[in-house]
């Protein structure tokens, strides 16, 4: 394990005292402005998550914590580094279709946008700058291979910067000490290997076709599109989308429905009348069979989060 336990045992008090607090997953996605994020919880259980920032002009650091397993897709605008550092996992995720641990380094930038399976117990370290008009950056979202050193050295380098920011804030309003990061993350990098689309065949078959996916359910907000549609829609047998789902997001296409539309009556909840106009406008008509898993998804019963809305 490349972290200091101490490190972060002190860095998990440090959040404690200074960070925002979520019991909603969709609520922190919206608050990393800029990132265009969903999220949606995948595993059971009440959430609880935590978002600690410091930042100066074109720059900004941050710790995350997830306390279940959310899908987390986005995509950052042009001419945006972003990094992250996992600083705590309880087991292994998945970053764009590649298997991804405590030891692997996730960039989040370009143009195709990412996709992020966290484990149950996530924490990481992560890092936003913008980099200056006609730099480019010819690299894709993806998981970095651990165990490569140029790795090892942008994950001191930025554990160390974020260190030195909570202790002294008003250096990353330093335009020189801005510069100096950007040059030493490009060129670092630059260095490293990075292939995030070298999958073995059938393993990179099955990220795109969750992909498309997910991107097909993202399209259809307000009518989660039911698993034989997302069958006839990509052109695949139920059980080629059951073995694709399983691997990349450790659940089956009915469960992730399920979640999705779970979502969407959490957000309608917000803003329905009533438990039963919310439940019913996403597709659930059973309303004994929604409450019981509304509430083992999220924690709480429907009618406690639409009553804390009024």
């Amino acid at each position: 394990m490349l972290v200091d336990p101490t490190y972060h045992a002190a860095e998990a008090r440090s959040m404690a005292r200074a960070s925002l607090r979520f019991a909603d997953a969709q609520e922190q996605a919206k608050a990393l402005c800029g990132w265009n994020q969903d999220y949606l919880q995948l595993s059971a259980g009440r959430f609880a998550g935590e978002l600690a920032q410091v930042e100066g002009p074109g720059i900004k650091l941050f710790v995350e914590r997830v306390q279940q397993s959310v899908l987390q897709t986005g995509q950052l605008p042009a001419r945006t580094l972003a990094l992250g550092v996992p600083l705590q996992a309880s087991g292994g995720g998945m970053f764009c279709g590649r298997a991804c641990d405590l030891e692997s380094l996730h960039l989040f930038s370009g143009s195709a946008g990412f996709e992020f399976r966290t484990s149950r117990q996530h924490t990481m370290l992560g890092l936003e700058l913008q980099l200056a008009d006609g730099v480019e950056l010819p690299l894709q979202a993806g998981a970095l291979a651990h165990a490569v050193r140029p790795l090892a050295r942008i994950r001191t380098y930025v554990l160390e910067l974020y260190q030195s920011a909570r202790r002294d804030p008003a250096l990353l309003r330093q335009p020189a000490v801005v510069a100096s990061v950007g040059d030493f993350l490009l060129d670092s990098l630059l260095r490293a290997p990075h292939t995030p689309g070298t999958f073995p065949g059938t393993a990179h078959a099955h990220w795109a076709l969750v992909q498309r996916c997910v991107a097909l359910v993202q399209e259809r907000q307000h009518s989660a599109p039911t698993v034989t549609e997302l069958c006839q829609q990509m052109g695949v047998s139920r059980r080629t989308l059951q073995n694709a789902f399983l691997r990349v997001l450790d659940m089956g296409p009915l469960a992730y429905v399920k979640a999705v539309r779970l979502k969407q009556a959490r957000e309608a909840l917000k803003h329905s009348a009533s438990v039963t106009e919310a439940a019913t406008a996403c597709g659930f008509w059973h309303f004994g069979h929604f409450a019981h898993d509304y509430q083992a998804l999220f924690g709480e019963r429907p009618s406690d989060t639409h009553r804390r809305q009024s």
